[in-house]
Protein backbone atom coordinates (compact mmCIF):
# COMPACT_ATOMS: atom_id res chain seq x y z
CA UNK A 1 0.00 0.00 0.00
CA UNK A 2 1.37 2.92 -1.24
CA UNK A 3 -0.62 5.56 0.59
CA UNK A 4 -3.47 5.71 2.84
CA UNK A 5 -5.77 8.70 3.34
CA UNK A 6 -8.75 9.07 5.61
CA UNK A 7 -11.62 10.87 5.83
CA UNK A 8 -12.63 11.39 9.32
CA UNK A 9 -16.02 12.63 8.67
CA UNK A 10 -18.94 13.56 9.75
CA UNK A 11 -21.64 13.51 12.35
CA UNK A 12 -24.33 10.80 11.42
CA UNK A 13 -27.54 12.51 11.48
CA UNK A 14 -29.11 9.17 11.12
CA UNK A 15 -29.06 5.70 9.48
CA UNK A 16 -31.52 3.79 7.66
CA UNK A 17 -29.39 0.69 6.27
CA UNK A 18 -31.04 -2.49 7.57
CA UNK A 19 -29.43 -4.77 10.10
CA UNK A 20 -27.53 -8.20 8.31
CA UNK A 21 -26.38 -10.79 10.52
CA UNK A 22 -23.46 -13.39 9.48
CA UNK A 23 -25.51 -15.95 9.57
CA UNK A 24 -27.09 -15.21 6.28
CA UNK A 25 -25.86 -15.11 2.54
CA UNK A 26 -23.51 -12.47 1.66
CA UNK A 27 -24.73 -9.48 -0.58
CA UNK A 28 -21.59 -7.96 -0.60
CA UNK A 29 -20.28 -9.75 -4.20
CA UNK A 30 -22.83 -7.35 -5.66
CA UNK A 31 -23.25 -4.56 -3.69
CA UNK A 32 -22.29 -0.66 -4.66
CA UNK A 33 -21.75 2.18 -2.26
CA UNK A 34 -22.29 5.40 -3.29
CA UNK A 35 -20.24 8.27 -1.56
CA UNK A 36 -21.88 11.74 -1.91
CA UNK A 37 -20.49 14.87 -0.55
CA UNK A 38 -21.93 18.34 -1.27
CA UNK A 39 -21.73 22.08 0.85
CA UNK A 40 -24.45 24.12 1.50
CA UNK A 41 -24.79 27.88 0.59
CA UNK A 42 -27.20 30.96 1.88
CA UNK A 43 -28.96 28.18 4.19
CA UNK A 44 -28.88 27.68 8.44
CA UNK A 45 -28.10 24.82 9.93
CA UNK A 46 -31.75 24.72 10.71
CA UNK A 47 -32.65 25.15 7.79
CA UNK A 48 -30.58 22.17 6.33
CA UNK A 49 -32.14 19.79 9.10
CA UNK A 50 -35.55 20.51 7.89
CA UNK A 51 -34.66 20.12 4.67
CA UNK A 52 -33.42 16.71 5.26
CA UNK A 53 -36.18 15.43 7.62
CA UNK A 54 -38.75 16.60 4.51
CA UNK A 55 -36.67 14.42 1.54
CA UNK A 56 -35.46 11.31 3.65
CA UNK A 57 -38.49 9.20 4.08
CA UNK A 58 -38.37 8.99 -0.25
CA UNK A 59 -34.78 7.32 0.37
CA UNK A 60 -36.42 3.74 1.05
CA UNK A 61 -36.17 0.51 -0.79
CA UNK A 62 -40.08 0.88 -2.28
CA UNK A 63 -39.05 4.70 -3.75
CA UNK A 64 -35.01 3.49 -4.89
CA UNK A 65 -34.63 1.20 -6.89
CA UNK A 66 -32.10 -1.50 -5.65
CA UNK A 67 -31.58 1.01 -2.59
CA UNK A 68 -30.11 -1.09 0.57
CA UNK A 69 -29.83 1.90 2.87
CA UNK A 70 -28.64 5.01 3.39
CA UNK A 71 -26.84 6.79 6.12
CA UNK A 72 -27.01 10.78 6.15
CA UNK A 73 -23.66 12.68 7.01
CA UNK A 74 -22.61 16.01 7.82
CA UNK A 75 -19.58 17.92 8.92
CA UNK A 76 -21.34 20.58 10.50
CA UNK A 77 -18.23 23.25 10.85
CA UNK A 78 -17.27 23.14 7.85
CA UNK A 79 -20.86 22.73 6.38
CA UNK A 80 -20.20 19.62 4.41
CA UNK A 81 -22.60 17.04 3.99
CA UNK A 82 -23.81 14.03 2.32
CA UNK A 83 -24.88 10.45 2.26
CA UNK A 84 -23.64 7.14 2.56
CA UNK A 85 -25.56 4.86 -0.08
CA UNK A 86 -25.92 1.00 -0.09
CA UNK A 87 -26.99 -0.99 -3.44
CA UNK A 88 -27.30 -4.29 -4.18
CA UNK A 89 -25.98 -3.72 -7.53
CA UNK A 90 -23.63 -1.00 -9.60
CA UNK A 91 -26.97 -0.82 -12.08
CA UNK A 92 -28.95 -0.07 -9.44
CA UNK A 93 -26.85 3.22 -8.67
CA UNK A 94 -26.83 4.35 -12.15
CA UNK A 95 -30.90 4.37 -12.64
CA UNK A 96 -30.91 6.22 -9.10
CA UNK A 97 -28.45 9.08 -10.27
CA UNK A 98 -30.76 9.60 -13.59
CA UNK A 99 -33.75 9.63 -11.12
CA UNK A 100 -35.70 12.46 -10.84
CA UNK A 101 -35.44 12.25 -6.94
CA UNK A 102 -31.20 12.71 -7.03
CA UNK A 103 -31.94 15.18 -9.86
CA UNK A 104 -34.16 17.26 -7.36
CA UNK A 105 -31.96 17.01 -4.91
CA UNK A 106 -28.74 18.36 -7.03
CA UNK A 107 -31.02 20.87 -8.47
CA UNK A 108 -31.77 22.75 -5.22
CA UNK A 109 -30.44 26.44 -5.25
CA UNK A 110 -29.22 25.78 -1.30
CA UNK A 111 -26.93 22.55 -2.33
CA UNK A 112 -23.80 23.10 -3.89
CA UNK A 113 -20.60 21.52 -5.36
CA UNK A 114 -21.61 17.64 -5.53
CA UNK A 115 -19.31 15.08 -5.43
CA UNK A 116 -19.96 11.49 -5.83
CA UNK A 117 -17.71 8.50 -5.87
CA UNK A 118 -18.97 4.95 -6.83
CA UNK A 119 -17.34 1.71 -5.21
CA UNK A 120 -18.35 -1.87 -5.26
CA UNK A 121 -17.51 -4.17 -2.32
CA UNK A 122 -15.47 -7.60 -1.31
CA UNK A 123 -16.76 -10.64 -0.68
CA UNK A 124 -16.03 -11.14 3.08
CA UNK A 125 -16.47 -7.85 4.20
CA UNK A 126 -19.04 -9.27 6.29
CA UNK A 127 -16.46 -11.04 8.77
CA UNK A 128 -15.87 -7.42 10.19
CA UNK A 129 -19.24 -6.32 10.95
CA UNK A 130 -18.36 -5.21 14.54
CA UNK A 131 -21.79 -5.11 16.64
CA UNK A 132 -23.90 -5.01 13.30
CA UNK A 133 -26.94 -5.46 15.03
CA UNK A 134 -26.61 -1.76 16.48
CA UNK A 135 -27.34 -0.74 12.58
CA UNK A 136 -31.01 -0.38 12.33
CA UNK A 137 -33.32 1.73 10.06
CA UNK A 138 -34.46 5.16 12.08
CA UNK A 139 -35.55 8.52 11.58
CA UNK A 140 -34.75 10.35 14.60
CA UNK A 141 -31.69 12.00 15.46
CA UNK A 142 -31.44 11.15 18.71
CA UNK A 143 -30.21 7.74 17.38
CA UNK A 144 -27.48 8.54 15.70
CA UNK A 145 -26.18 10.93 18.04
CA UNK A 146 -22.02 10.68 19.20
CA UNK A 147 -21.79 8.02 16.07
CA UNK A 148 -19.79 8.75 12.91
CA UNK A 149 -18.87 7.22 9.97
CA UNK A 150 -14.93 6.67 9.04
CA UNK A 151 -13.97 6.46 5.24
CA UNK A 152 -10.42 4.25 4.66
CA UNK A 153 -9.42 5.34 0.54
CA UNK A 154 -5.99 4.18 0.05
CA UNK A 155 -4.15 2.69 -3.25
CA UNK A 156 -2.40 -0.62 -4.50
CA UNK A 157 0.50 -0.98 -6.74
CA UNK A 158 -0.17 -4.30 -7.46
CA UNK A 159 -3.72 -3.73 -8.81
CA UNK A 160 -4.80 -7.09 -7.81
CA UNK A 161 -8.09 -9.11 -9.48
CA UNK A 162 -11.22 -9.08 -7.31
CA UNK A 163 -10.88 -12.54 -6.02
CA UNK A 164 -7.54 -12.04 -4.69
CA UNK A 165 -8.61 -9.05 -2.62
CA UNK A 166 -11.77 -11.01 -1.28
CA UNK A 167 -9.30 -13.40 0.00
CA UNK A 168 -7.06 -10.48 1.53
CA UNK A 169 -9.88 -9.60 2.76
CA UNK A 170 -11.35 -13.05 4.21
CA UNK A 171 -7.85 -13.25 6.23
CA UNK A 172 -7.58 -9.81 8.34
CA UNK A 173 -11.53 -8.76 8.22
CA UNK A 174 -11.92 -10.51 11.36
CA UNK A 175 -9.60 -8.73 12.85
CA UNK A 176 -12.05 -5.37 12.88
CA UNK A 177 -14.46 -6.50 15.53
CA UNK A 178 -16.17 -4.84 18.50
CA UNK A 179 -13.62 -6.80 20.75
CA UNK A 180 -10.58 -5.38 19.03
CA UNK A 181 -11.93 -2.12 18.49
CA UNK A 182 -14.59 -1.03 20.59
CA UNK A 183 -17.38 1.38 19.59
CA UNK A 184 -17.07 -0.44 15.70
CA UNK A 185 -20.94 -0.78 14.64
CA UNK A 186 -20.01 -2.17 10.87
CA UNK A 187 -17.11 -2.28 8.46
CA UNK A 188 -18.01 -2.54 4.95
CA UNK A 189 -14.63 -2.80 2.32
CA UNK A 190 -14.74 -1.30 -0.89
CA UNK A 191 -12.90 -1.01 -4.26
CA UNK A 192 -13.69 1.98 -7.07
CA UNK A 193 -15.78 1.05 -9.91
CA UNK A 194 -12.78 2.92 -12.02
CA UNK A 195 -9.33 2.82 -10.45
CA UNK A 196 -7.39 1.37 -8.51
CA UNK A 197 -8.55 2.91 -5.28
CA UNK A 198 -9.03 0.45 -2.04
CA UNK A 199 -11.00 1.17 1.20
CA UNK A 200 -13.22 0.71 3.94
CA UNK A 201 -16.68 2.62 4.94
CA UNK A 202 -16.98 1.73 9.57
CA UNK A 203 -19.30 2.77 11.38
CA UNK A 204 -18.52 3.76 14.92
CA UNK A 205 -20.25 4.86 18.09
CA UNK A 206 -17.41 6.91 18.96
CA UNK A 207 -14.60 8.77 17.48
CA UNK A 208 -11.07 10.11 18.15
CA UNK A 209 -8.06 12.32 16.64
CA UNK A 210 -4.94 10.03 17.25
CA UNK A 211 -1.59 10.48 15.02
CA UNK A 212 -2.90 8.13 12.33
CA UNK A 213 -5.20 10.76 11.07
CA UNK A 214 -1.80 13.68 11.38
CA UNK A 215 -0.13 11.09 8.80
CA UNK A 216 -2.99 10.72 6.73
CA UNK A 217 -2.98 14.75 6.94
CA UNK A 218 0.48 15.20 5.86
CA UNK A 219 0.14 12.51 3.20
CA UNK A 220 -2.54 14.29 1.50
CA UNK A 221 -0.44 17.57 2.02
CA UNK A 222 2.81 16.02 0.75
CA UNK A 223 0.75 14.58 -2.39
CA UNK A 224 -1.58 17.76 -3.03
CA UNK A 225 -3.97 15.19 -3.35
CA UNK A 226 -7.15 17.48 -4.05
CA UNK A 227 -9.30 14.46 -5.31
CA UNK A 228 -9.19 12.92 -2.44
CA UNK A 229 -12.35 12.41 -0.24
CA UNK A 230 -10.90 13.54 3.13
CA UNK A 231 -8.72 17.05 1.32
CA UNK A 232 -11.80 19.26 2.72
CA UNK A 233 -11.74 17.79 5.79
CA UNK A 234 -8.12 18.11 6.11
CA UNK A 235 -9.28 22.09 5.87
CA UNK A 236 -9.10 22.33 10.06
CA UNK A 237 -8.04 26.06 10.43
CA UNK A 238 -11.00 26.83 7.53
CA UNK A 239 -8.88 29.38 5.49
CA UNK A 240 -9.72 27.40 2.40
CA UNK A 241 -6.33 25.55 1.67
CA UNK A 242 -4.74 22.60 3.31
CA UNK A 243 -1.18 23.09 4.20
CA UNK A 244 1.20 22.49 6.90
CA UNK A 245 -0.58 24.71 8.76
CA UNK A 246 -3.36 22.69 9.38
CA UNK A 247 -1.23 19.86 10.09
CA UNK A 248 0.17 21.94 13.25
CA UNK A 249 -3.86 22.64 13.96
CA UNK A 250 -4.82 19.07 13.96
CA UNK A 251 -1.29 18.18 16.28
CA UNK A 252 -2.68 20.79 18.31
CA UNK A 253 -5.97 19.18 18.92
CA UNK A 254 -4.09 16.12 19.68
CA UNK A 255 -1.85 17.17 22.09
CA UNK A 256 -4.44 19.53 23.70
CA UNK A 257 -7.99 17.98 23.19
CA UNK A 258 -10.61 20.28 24.76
Amino acid sequence: MKKILILACIILIYSCKNSITNDKISIYADETVLIVNYQIENMTMDEHAELGSAVAPNFTSENVTGLLGKSFVGDADREVFGGVYYFSDSESVDIFLESDLWKGVVAHPNLVNFKTDIFKTFDGTELANGNHSMRKTSSDALDAEGLHILVVNYTNEVNPSDEEMSSQVKQYAPVFSNDNFPGMIGKTMINSIDGNIYGEVDYQSNYDIDIFDLITLMDIIANDDTSNCGYGIGDITNDGNVNIIDAIALLQRILYPE
